[in-house]
């Protein structure tokens, strides 16, 4: 009977999703440095302290506050506050986070197209005709890296 509860609670550990942690957003990062790169050109030319969109975005990644906050509530680890979007690291896990989120097998692909487009439109932003010219502009910058 006990090594029967014992392998149950085994199995179930085992199918229940792991929250992500800092780190693991950290070899996102690092995997996919080009694109994230490429982004951040597109969105500020890499500025940190840039603002835009009438001040609503900020940073290199030009990160909205809502944004921010749908990201940290998929990866709490992060941490910090939406003024934080404004450095590099803390910039680029919230982006991370966030592609985690609504598009978890474009990361796996590497389907960059999907993952500037949702960046650029939204959880859905993938479905946008509006997103398709950010797009290129993205992967211009990708193809000059």
């Amino acid at each position: 009977m006990i090594r029967t509860m014992l392998a149950l609670l085994l199995i179930a550990a085992h199918a229940m999703p792991q929250a992500l942690k800092v780190a693991d957003l950290d070899a996102m990062r690092v995997e996919h440095r080009a694109f994230l790169d490429a982004l951040a050109q597109v969105e500020s030319g890499g500025k940190d302290d840039a603002v835009g969109d009438n001040g609503k975005a900020i940073g290199r990644m030009q990160i909205w506050e809502i944004y921010h906050a749908d990201a940290v509530q998929h990866v709490r680890a992060i941490g910090g506050q939406y003024s934080d979007c404004k450095g590099k690291a803390y910039a680029e896990r919230i982006v991370m986070a966030y592609l985690h989120r609504y598009g978890k097998q474009a990361l796996k692909d590497k389907d960059y197209e999907k993952l500037a487009r949702i960046h650029n439109g939204g959880p859905r932003g993938h479905t946008k005709s509006a997103t398709v010219k950010y797009w290129r502009k993205v992967e211009k910058a990708l193809a000059s890296k």
